[in-house]
């Protein structure tokens, strides 16, 4: 799921944009908004001044109102309360250094040893600021979880699993960094865990906990959000929380990178990009070298069908879709093809090229529409005809074992929350080795089987008779033992 980001602020533009429920009589916070928004283009400072202080008293804890009100009275020579709204948007959770830097809003502000100091210390700021966040979640969790921080990736986990897991987590997230910086950021971004970027809390919580942070959220009917969506990255907020330790936490912490990429140039891209590029390395093998490859999962079996039944859509009309039109009107089919046409340009090896040439030429296309046309060989109606073929022969991935295929010999509990897979019973004749009841198996052959889909997609490429090492957890025990599988019956 993507961000829920509050703020769009870049050069001379100010914008702001928030909807809350209140009074039906009263303005609401989007009316005030765009009430600020028309003073400000328009010149008139004052009222923007004013209507901004409303949102401010209004919305106390929104640091996007602290920060438009700093833009508004430093145009208006008010250089020192300008800086002291922007210590207060530091304070509320403002973490966007290069719009301190060269926001020309700001620039009478930038004069003042309030926020020259700030700028000189921002090392120090961001360090303290992941310390009171590390604060806060053990206020919230309690002493039952994990906390660490991986400066390395400026990540500070909250995690309710044992110190195995998270160390697993914490390698899994650092190999796929390295594939992203490989093979999607690097001709742009040397690394992305730098000092000017602000640290990420991960929290991987407890299911209770999970359903207490839903229903806080996003309201009571979100009770069983993680049936729906097994995890969210508050950009805002600098906070990743999920349960599932597969798909879930790869697709979230890529839109950290991306946020983090994005951030760097004051762009904020379309909603195919983030979720295409997010879904990418949601479902991957290993090549023997150990470097991560994205395959095919359920998520392309959509688009081949698709493609099939004449419903895929143009590239055209896939990088022109709106974000209300992405999320709301067919989202998986959305996701799909989003995913396909970025496993379609990475196989094709221009993944690279073509999101540096996006991010140069952003302001002239920002739907990365000429992007694909210029990195891709063939003009645009050529490029789709291969790109349909791309998805039209697609293998199709199995989504569930079927009679004769490599199986286990055992059932797995649907419950389970995405750690990996629990054995909810042996099935008759099973092969299933040490494995027991309540065992949570999470690799085969060292490849990661966080879900059932994966389980599936994996076994898939062994044979019944084969004999393959099986990781699993059994309480705080993890272990290893040797299955051979079976045909399902």
């Amino acid at each position: 799921m993507t961000t829920r980001l509050l703020i769009a602020l870049c050069c001379a533009a100010l914008t702001c944009a928030a909807v809350y429920a209140q009074d039906s009589e009263r303005p609401t916070l989007e009316d005030l908004s765009e009430q600020a928004i028309k003073a400000f283009s328009t010149g008139d400072l004052d009222a923007a001044a004013k209507t901004l202080q409303k949102l401010v008293d209004a919305d106390p804890a929104n640091f996007v109102h602290y920060y438009n009100l700093a833009c508004v009275r430093s145009r208006q020579g008010k250089a020192e309360e300008a800086a002291e709204l922007i210590v207060q948007a530091v304070e509320h959770g403002f973490t966007n250094i290069r719009l301190l830097r060269h926001d020309p809003s700001l620039t009478n502000a930038r004069t003042t040893t309030t926020l020259t100091t700030m700028l000189d210390n921002w090392g120090d700021i961001l360090d303290r600021r992941i310390e009171t966040d590390l604060e806060r979640a053990r206020d919230r969790y309690g002493s039952r979880y994990w906390y660490i921080k991986d400066p390395d990736l400026r990540l500070a986990y909250a995690c309710a699993y044992d110190k195995a897991t998270l160390e697993e987590v914490k390698a899994e997230l650092s190999t796929i960094n390295d594939w992203a910086m490989t093979n999607i950021f690097g001709e742009v971004d040397e690394e992305l865990a730098g000092p000017d970027d602000p640290w990420v809390v991960v929290v991987l919580p407890t299911q209770k906990d999970f359903k207490r942070w839903a229903a806080q959220t996003y309201g009571p009917a979100a009770r069983n959000f993680n049936q729906v969506i097994g995890g969210y990255y508050a950009h805002d907020e600098k906070q990743l929380i999920t349960m599932d330790l597969g798909a879930t936490i790869r697709h979230e912490f890529i839109h950290v990178l991306h946020w983090r990429s994005n951030t760097r140039r004051g762009q904020i891209h379309p909603v195919w990009v983030q979720e295409g590029l997010c879904s990418l390395i949601e479902d991957y093998d290993i090549s023997p070298a150990g470097t991560l490859i994205p395959v095919e999962s359920w998520r392309t079996n959509q688009a081949q069908f698709l493609a099939k039944t004449g419903n895929l859509l143009h590239i055209k009309h896939l990088t022109a879709m709106s974000r209300q039109r992405f999320t709301t009107s067919r989202p998986l089919a959305s996701y799909a093809q989003s995913r396909a046409l970025f496993l379609f340009i990475y196989r094709e090896g221009k993944l690279p090229e073509w999101y540096a040439h996006f991010v140069e030429n952003f302001r002239q296309d920002p739907t990365g529409l000429a992007s694909i046309e210029a990195v891709l060989d063939g003009d645009l109606e050529a490029i789709n005809t291969r790109y349909a073929k791309f998805c039209l022969n697609l293998p199709q991935v199995p989504e569930e074992v079927k009679r004769g295929m490599a199986s286990l010999g055992i059932g797995i509990d649907a419950a389970t929350t995405g750690e990996g897979l629990r054995i909810k019973n042996l099935v008759r004749r099973s092969t299933a080795g040490d494995l027991k009841l309540g065992d949570i198996i999470t690799h085969i052959q060292g490849r990661p089987v966080r879900d059932y889909y994966e389980l599936v997609r994996v076994l898939t490429s062994y044979e019944p008779g084969q004999t393959v090492t099986i990781r699993y957890r059994r309480a705080k025990l993890h272990r290893e033992t040797e299955v051979t599988l079976k045909a399902a019956e």
